[in-house]
C-alpha cells in the first residue's frame, strides 16, 4: 500500500464520520490545553517572581549583617571584606531614623544612606524616575509606602519634587542616651520611585551622609565578587569572620525548586483531563473498529496484507492525536490570554500593574504536541492489532 493510499484512507473518516471525528479531536484537544494552560501558568508565574529579583550584578553579590550586636560592620570590616580573595568591591549601607517634609506634610521615615554601587548588587530597581548615579549629590529615591505617606497616588507626579530632611540621632552624654534632631542642609530632588508600598524610607546618597555625620557602623554591607563560582568561598570565609549573609542566587534557587514542584501539580491536574480525552479517544477507535469489520473483510480479501491494515489503523489514531495536540495547543494559548486578559482588567480597576501571567516555552509547546502523537499511537494499538489479527471470511460475514 503506497503512502498517498494510506493517508487518503486514513484520513476518509473526516468525510464520512465527521461530527465524531471532530468531537474526539476536541477531546484530545481539550485535555491538551487544560495541560498547556496550568502548566503554562506556572512557567509564567515563575518569571513573574524571578524578573523581579533576577539582577546581573545582585546574582554576584552577598548581603553581610551582622550576627549580633556584639559584631559590627564599621570601616575596618569594610577594608576587611576588601581583601577577601575574589571580592572586587563593597556597597554598605547607614541606618537612620528621621524625617521628611514634603511642601507641608511632615512623615517619620527610614533614611537608608547608600552609593549608587549599592542598587545594582541588592537588586534595587525604579519604578517611576531612576536611580541617582554616582558621586551624585542632591538626588534622593523614595519608596512607594512614602507616597501614601504624603496621600500621593501618580508615582511620576512626584518626581523632581524637593524634599527637606532631619535626622535622628542618638547622642551619649554621662552614659545618658540623648536624641538629636539635625537638619540636613538644603533640599533634597525626589529622583526615583521604588516598588516597596510596606515601608516608608528613602535612599541617601551616602557620602551626602557622611559630609553632615559621623557614622560608627553600618547596618548591611553588599560584598561583591567576581565570579559565581567564587560566591560560596567568599561566603565560607565571611562567616568565620562572625557575620551571617544571604545570596540573591540562593533564593532564585529555592524559588526555581518551589516552582518546579508548583508545575508538576499544576501539570498533573491537567493530566486528568488528558487521560479523560484518552479514553474518548480510544472508544472511539474501537467502534470504527467494529463499523468496519466488514469493510476489512473486503480488504484482505482484496490482497491487503495484516501489516497494512494495521498500518491504516494507527495512521488514523495517529492522526487524530496530532490534530488534538494542534489545537491544543491553540486552545491552551487562547484560554490564557483570556484568563491573563481578566486577571490585567481587574488589576487595572484596583490600580494594579499589568503583568503576562503565561509563558510558552518552545520546547514545550513541542513535548505536548509529542505527547498527543503518543496518545493517538498508544490509542490506536489495540484496534490495530484487532483488525490485523481477524479472519477474513468471518469478518466479511459481519453485520
Amino acid at each position: 500500500m503506497r503512502i498517498s493510499d494510506l493517508f487518503s484512507l486514513s484520513t476518509r473518516m473526516f468525510r464520512t464520520r465527521p461530527t465524531r471525528t471532530w468531537l474526539t479531536v476536541l477531546g484530545i484537544s481539550v485535555g491538551i490545553g487544560a495541560v498547556l494552560f496550568l502548566v503554562s501558568l506556572g512557567y509564567g508565574l515563575q518569571n513573574v517572581v524571578l524578573q523581579k529579583i533576577v539582577f546581573n550584578q545582585a546574582m554576584l553579590s552577598l548581603s553581610v549583617t551582622p550576627s549580633s550586636d556584639l559584631i559590627t560592620v564599621d570601616k575596618q570590616a569594610l577594608s576587611d571584606f576588601l581583601s577577601i580573595p575574589h571580592v572586587t568591591d563593597v556597597a554598605p549601607l547607614a541606618n537612620y531614623t528621621g524625617q521628611a517634609a514634603l511642601d507641608d506634610i511632615n512623615g517619620t521615615i527610614e533614611i537608608r544612606a547608600v552609593d549608587s554601587a549599592f542598587f545594582a548588587y541588592a537588586g534595587v530597581a525604579s519604578v517611576a524616575g531612576e536611580l541617582y548615579g554616582k558621586d551624585e549629590t542632591g538626588s534622593v529615591m523614595i519608596s512607594e509606602a512614602v507616597l501614601k505617606l504624603f496621600g500621593i497616588e501618580d508615582p511620576v507626579s512626584v518626581i523632581g519634587k524637593e524634599l527637606a530632611i532631619k535626622i535622628f540621632l542618638n547622642k551619649k552624654v554621662e552614659d545618658q542616651t540623648t536624641l538629636e534632631i539635625m537638619d540636613i542642609p538644603g533640599k533634597f530632588k525626589i529622583k526615583g520611585v521604588v516598588e516597596d508600598g510596606q515601608s516608608s524610607y528613602i535612599y541617601f546618597p551616602l557620602q551626602e551622609l557622611l559630609n553632615n555625620v559621623k557614622v560608627e557602623r553600618f547596618e548591611q554591607v553588599q560584598v561583591k565578587v567576581d565570579d559565581a563560582k567564587n560566591i560560596q568561598g567568599v561566603k565560607d570565609v565571611v562567616l568565620v569572620k562572625g557575620f551571617q549573609t544571604q545570596s540573591l542566587s540562593e533564593t532564585i534557587d529555592q524559588a526555581n525548586k518551589i516552582f518546579s514542584v508548583v508545575q508538576i501539580v499544576l501539570g498533573l491536574f491537567g493530566a486528568v483531563a488528558l487521560v479523560v480525552s484518552s479514553i474518548g479517544m480510544f472508544n472511539t477507535m474501537t467502534v470504527t473498529l467494529l463499523e468496519r469489520t466488514n469493510e476489512i473483510g473486503i480488504m484482505r480479501a482484496l490482497g491487503a496484507s495484516k501489516h497494512n491494515l494495521k498500518n491504516l489503523f494507527l495512521s488514523e489514531s495517529v492522526i487524530i492525536g496530532f490534530l488534538g495536540g494542534l489545537m491544543g495547543v491553540v486552545i491552551g494559548f487562547m484560554g490564557g490570554q483570556f484568563f491573563n486578559w481578566g486577571v490585567n482588567s481587574l488589576a487595572a480597576r484596583f490600580g494594579g500593574a499589568k503583568t503576562n501571567l503565561f509563558s510558552y516555552p518552545g520546547w514545550f509547546l513541542v513535548v505536548i504536541v509529542g505527547l498527543s502523537l503518543i496518545i493517538g499511537f498508544f490509542s490506536g494499538i489495540f484496534p490495530a492489532r484487532r483488525a490485523a489479527g481477524m479472519d477474513p471470511l468471518e469478518a466479511l460475514r459481519y453485520k
